[in-house]
């Protein structure tokens, strides 16, 4: 769940049909946080939107008519499931589409003069005044402020993650923009990253727990063991390492 694809969502004003709306929203809620790797499957949104599948499709293909929504990377997709006859499209959200416009000043090109307010502080010498004089600006709201600050604030929590390193867990996943570049550089296929395959790497490092990577380091892992299977399947011989001089060791 992203809530800051799903925040987009609800204040954008490009889609202004009430069911494709309905639609967008749901499917946000599969995405990340810049609105990509969102794959749920037509019955999903269905029963998410309480929509017929039919309905689900057809707006999904006006959201794409309009350019809110693209096919991303299927690979993302085909990481989670098992079945290739079942890999499901991958949207990503053109968030970029719906950022807010500038403030637009009066029919004279000015910015309309700030209002007279009933009741404001001044630098009187008791320092307070019960009017605000003329051309004080308005007080800043708080609730603003705060999202201000819970925005940063998950900013830094998300650049800390890329930098914290973890053993391997049962429960681990690929971060998906993290694993589609990894694939994507070293040529990999889509039908390559399986379920199966993604099993057997975590199950390998389950049981070293000593090794510890970052997030995008553990994708670069995955998208490694991902090719050197393909080799081993293709009857060549299993690539050896590089040491850090250029060197097979």
């Amino acid at each position: 769940m992203s809530v800051q694809a799903m925040t987009w969502a609800l204040e954008q004003r490009l889609v202004t049909d009430p069911t494709a709306r309905h639609v967008l929203l749901c499917l946000a809620n599969y995405a990340d946080k810049n609105g990509r790797g969102a794959f749920p499957s037509v019955a999903s949104l269905a029963d998410d939107t309480g929509l017929s599948a039919r309905t689900v499709q057809a707006k999904l293909r006006v959201l794409e008519e309009q350019g809110i929504v693209v096919e991303g990377n299927r690979a993302v997709a085909a990481a989670y499931i098992n079945r290739r006859d079942r890999v499901p499209t991958c949207y990503d959200i053109i968030m970029s589409r719906g950022e807010a416009a500038a403030p637009r000043a009066d029919e004279r090109g000015e910015s309309p003069a700030p209002r007279e307010m009933p009741t404001g502080c001044s630098s009187q010498q008791d320092g307070v005044n019960l009017t605000t004089e003329r051309g004080e600006g308005a007080a800043p709201n708080p609730s603003l402020n705060h999202q201000g600050t819970e925005e940063q604030l998950q900013r830094e929590a998300d650049s800390a993650d890329d930098r914290q390193r973890f053993p391997m867990t049962e429960e681990w996943q690929p971060n998906p923009e993290d694993l589609a570049a990894q694939t994507r550089l070293m040529g990999i296929p889509v039908e390559a990253v399986t379920a199966e395959v993604v099993g057997c790497f975590k199950a390998h490092y389950v049981a070293l727990p000593d090794i510890a990577h970052t997030s995008k380091r553990w994708a670069n892992e995955l998208a490694k063991w991902i090719k050197r299977e393909r080799v081993i399947s293709a009857g060549g011989d299993e690539p050896q390492p590089w040491g850090a001089k250029g060197v097979k060791v």
